[in-house]
């Protein structure tokens, strides 16, 4: 089972996977970059990236973990290694790795849902370790997902749609925006299921109104009659014959000691994007003869051919083939006058004769951040600075991150109003932003200069009037409405 994301993009794969709850590990490629998610009865357990940002050393920095504490631990190319390293040393608990494995997990899966290209492949034979798997919000991931992917692709997923919608009164999906909230309210009201136009008509601005369509459309609060099918029947019925012959054979042999699949593919990931010797081993360019022995032969504990002889043949292929590079990188870098010739000629050849060159943008353009305050204060140091495409991507990350901080929303929706054609999702911010503080002058003041940036004077008037009825000392709001009135 294959395909192309700009047919079949990560949440729509995502939601059909629950909704037949099958099994197996969806796996996608971008370029260099590449994506492993797992899934388990249709819940989605893990996902592992080949990007660095994504490696569980990185992600502990990013929580808080100092790098004098990781500095005890040694790089590994196994995650299972660094994590059971990172517990030895006392740097994590259960719950804090539990935590931060869980971070991680958020990290790739809101880098890799915003990815309108590529290919993606099902394999329902894979499956995860037990003890590497997280919860995932994933009716909040999917529901945040349609608001930051690009309008042109949202539009073009709903646009020959000929089917119907209705709403699911058994689920509730908490921090919906106002036009979400009047869309669901439409819906419950029909007295029949209602078409697109029905559903967007009487002057609902039209980006706003698809992506919440298709927001709750991938959550499943609204019933979509017409979805595009990647998994037809005969598809999902070798996925629940997989699972089937799986859990059987779990249940009549011992388990097995081999390396985790987990790790496994994280390792084969790496091996495709790897641009160098060095990249193989995961090493340094600076990384001394002895270090390069322990690097190879952690590898070859982990990763040799021979532990997978048992495998299937295809993935018992795939190892053969990664490892082959690795004993040719140890093999060259191990001898000190091969190693000076190989540094010698990648830095003379021209770059169309290196191994493999590396392009200038390997990674996915969002860079994932774990907390929100983070993202929040880079968003606003950028915001400061007058780097505004940098500002509304982070601004951006911490809203998803924590959609009822009523400042997060409010400083995100303040920060499109310097992006072109971004008026009405700056509007729906600064609304959602009062529906938590309704009583928040600053956020009225905010919503009447998106207001006079739209030409909408009245508007603006109003919501400055509103701003000095709450603070009578706001100066701001003072100047802004007597500003109005002049016109």
């Amino acid at each position: 089972m294959q395909g192309q994301l700009s047919e079949h993009p990560l949440a729509e794969l995502i939601r059909e996977i629950a909704n037949a709850e099958i099994s197996g590990a969806l796996r996608l490629s971008r370029g260099r970059a590449k994506v492993v998610v797992y899934f388990d009865g249709g819940k989605l357990v893990f996902a592992a990236s080949n990007l660095r940002p994504h490696r569980l050393r990185e992600v502990a920095r990013r929580n808080g973990i100092s790098a004098e504490q990781l500095q005890t631990i040694a790089e590994t190319s196994s995650e299972t290694e660094t994590a059971t390293a990172l517990l030895n040393a006392g740097v994590l608990t259960e719950q804090s790795l539990q935590n931060i494995r869980s971070n991680q997990v958020a990290d790739v899966m809101r880098t890799a849902i915003l990815w309108t290209d590529g290919d993606w492949e099902f394999d329902a034979r894979v499956r995860i370790t037990g003890e590497a798997r997280v919860e995932v919000e994933i009716n909040r991931l999917l529901h945040e997902c349609a608001r930051h992917l690009p309008f042109p692709f949202v539009k073009s997923r709903l646009q020959n749609s000929t089917g119907v919608f209705s709403v699911d009164s058994s689920k509730e999906i908490a921090g919906l925006s106002p036009i979400e909230e009047f869309i669901v309210s439409r819906t419950r009201l029909a007295p029949t299921a209602l078409n697109l136009p029905d559903l967007i008509g009487n002057g609902l601005p039209e980006e706003e109104a698809l992506r919440s369509v298709y927001a709750l459309s991938l959550t499943g609060l609204l019933e979509r009659s017409e979805w595009p099918v990647a998994f037809d029947a005969d598809c999902l019925a070798r996925a629940k014959s997989a699972k089937t012959r799986i859990d059987s054979a779990t249940e009549s042999k011992p388990a097995e000691t081999s390396q985790k699949v987990g790790d496994v593919e994280s390792f084969l990931a790496r091996m495709d994007s790897a641009t160098d010797h060095y990249e193989v081993l995961n090493i340094s360019r600076s990384t001394s003869l002895g270090e390069i022995k322990s690097a190879y032969h952690l590898l070859a504990r982990h990763f040799h051919p021979d532990r997978f002889h048992q495998r299937d043949p295809e993935l018992r292929s795939r190892i053969e083939a990664a490892f082959a590079r690795v004993a040719q990188a140890y093999e060259v870098l191990s001898d000190p006058m091969r190693r000076a010739e190989y540094d010698q000629r990648r830095v003379s050849k021209p770059i169309g004769e290196t191994e493999k060159p590396v392009p200038a943008a390997p990674e996915p353009e969002v860079q994932p951040r774990a907390n929100a305050q983070n993202s929040f204060r880079q968003g606003m140091e950028a915001l400061n600075r007058k780097d505004y495409d940098e500002a509304i991507r982070f601004l951006a990350e911490a809203a998803i991150l924590e959609p009822r901080q009523a400042r997060y929303r409010a400083q995100y929706g303040y920060a499109l109003m310097n992006r072109p054609k971004s008026g009405r999702a700056a509007e729906a911010e600064l609304l959602a932003a009062l529906m938590l503080e309704p009583n928040n002058a600053k956020f009225r003041v905010m919503l009447a200069e998106i207001y006079q940036s739209g030409g909408m004077r009245r508007r603006a008037e109003n919501e400055a009037s509103k701003a000095l009825s709450i603070d009578p000392k706001n100066e701001k709001a003072r100047a802004l409405l007597e500003s109005l009135r002049k016109k």
